[in-house]
């Protein structure tokens, strides 16, 4: 009797571990997904991403000056560009009590070199001396300066319409041009530049 009890567990063990095995392969062969045989002609073509302003590396730091024209008569606007579309052409446009009411062009407009990284090496300054001729800031007052960063064209500081792309299976995307602003508030007094 003591030989029989190992024999009917050993027998009752082996069809369970069977069981278990037969399982546990039938549940893990469900976890194949077929694949589809379809394949990609090419690799779709990224959206156009808008540019970005470094607000950390913007000069001056300061948003408002309160008194140009005290201890210096000159002052460097500059801006820091960031496109992760490294290929865009970034161009900056500044502009100096721009009026919708009567639009005029830039000031000044810069074109920022292409290193085929996302951060742009060239800064596009505006240097702006209130000793020189026709300044629009020579004036005493409050004056708005703007820094337009464009990845197209600008038309009335808007960007062109946007570019469309044809894709492989017939349809079309627009992909628009992006334009974002830095400005600062400059008041301008009749210190020792005049």
């Amino acid at each position: 009797m003591h030989h029989h009890a190992p024999r009917q567990s050993r027998g009752i063990l082996q069809p369970l571990v069977a069981a278990l095995g037969l399982a546990a392969l039938a549940a893990g062969s469900g976890c194949l997904i077929p694949q589809d045989e379809a394949l990609l002609e090419s690799v779709p073509q990224f959206r156009n991403r808008p540019p970005r302003v470094l607000e950390e590396q913007v000069e001056p730091s300061e948003r408002i000056l309160r008194a140009f024209g005290v201890g210096s008569c000159t002052q460097d606007f500059n801006v820091v560009v960031e496109d992760l579309d490294v290929d865009d052409r970034i161009t900056v446009e500044w502009y100096v009590d721009y009026n919708p009411s009567n639009p005029t062009g830039f000031y000044r407009q810069i074109v920022l070199a292409n290193t085929g990284q996302p951060r742009r090496d060239d800064r596009g300054t505006l240097r702006m001396d209130l000793r020189s001729a026709n300044n629009p800031l020579a004036p005493p007052g409050i004056h708005l300066v703007e820094a337009l960063v464009t990845d197209r064209h600008l038309t009335n500081r808007q960007p062109d319409p946007p570019e469309e792309v044809f894709l492989a299976d017939g349809g079309v995307v627009k992909n628009p041009g992006f334009v974002t602003s830095y400005s600062w508030v400059v008041n301008t007094v009749a210190g020792d530049c005049q």
